[in-house]
């Protein structure tokens, strides 16, 4: 089964620019506290301005869109900084209960 999916004709790196999407889409807004609501870190969090990033160098020539993709994938294997398809794990604020 193929989904048509809706993408801009200037997109250069089609990969990149969905994994932009999907990470757009997760670290979206702010909480009320100023904190992204996917990954708990002060709004703007690094993996959403690392796919605001990701999303201008798909428009771009292939070796600026190669540079954002390798930075793309080497945040998901830092332990502390999972930008990538794992659910978010609790944000710990201090509190013992």
């Amino acid at each position: 089964m193929v989904i048509a999916e809706s993408m801009p004709t200037d997109i250069v790196d089609r990969l990149l620019w969905q994994d932009a999407q999907q990470m757009l889409g997760r670290h979206a807004e702010p909480d009320g506290n100023g904190e992204c609501v996917w990954c708990g870190w002060r709004w703007p969090c690094s993996p959403r301005r690392l796919a605001e990033r990701a999303d201008a160098a798909s428009r771009r020539p292939w070796r600026e869109a190669w540079t954002v993709r390798h930075d793309l994938n080497s945040i998901r294997s830092m332990p502390g900084l999972r930008a990538g398809r794992e659910e978010p794990r609790p944000v710990n604020r201090g509190r013992f209960e």
